[in-house]
């Protein structure tokens, strides 16, 4: 799914945002890419953290199961389908307190010839969005 052009390791910073308009929590990150995964590490308040999106399904309609060190214990199951250079995959959460469901979207661009980068949205029950993660690496060797 994703071309081997962009196999390999990026690294850059990662950001990382609980509410919105407030300031970012900044790391470094690092992205290891291959065809079907995608392997991501960070830090929040000095501790390390490691997640893995792992795709599967034809491109059109396919299947992201993404689990992490930091929220996603348990996978979260996203369903989305390539989009010229990058994977759009979407799912939804309950809120826990009763109120209606929100929405997890995560963006796998590789449109960067020398860069990979992970965007992860909160999609709010009304639809508007708020960027969470924003990891943006250049390749290393």
């Amino acid at each position: 799914m994703i071309p081997p052009s962009h196999h390999g390791r990026f690294e850059g910073s990662n950001r990382l945002w609980f509410m919105p308009g407030t300031p970012a929590h900044v790391s470094a990150g690092a992205l290891v890419i291959s065809a079907n995964e995608v392997c991501v590490s960070w830090a929040h308040e000095g501790v390390a953290k490691e997640g893995v999106i792992a795709l599967r399904g034809p491109a059109q309609s396919c299947r992201g199961d993404y689990t992490d060190t930091f929220h996603a214990v348990s996978a979260l199951v996203l369903h989305g389908h390539v989009q010229g250079q990058s994977v759009a995959l979407y799912t939804t959460y309950p809120a826990g307190d009763g109120s209606p469901d929100w929405g997890w979207r995560i963006v796998l661009d590789w449109c960067d010839p020398e860069g990979f980068s992970v965007r992860m949205f909160n999609v709010l029950p009304d639809g508007r969005e708020a960027l969470a993660v924003d990891l943006r690496g250049e390749r290393r060797p």
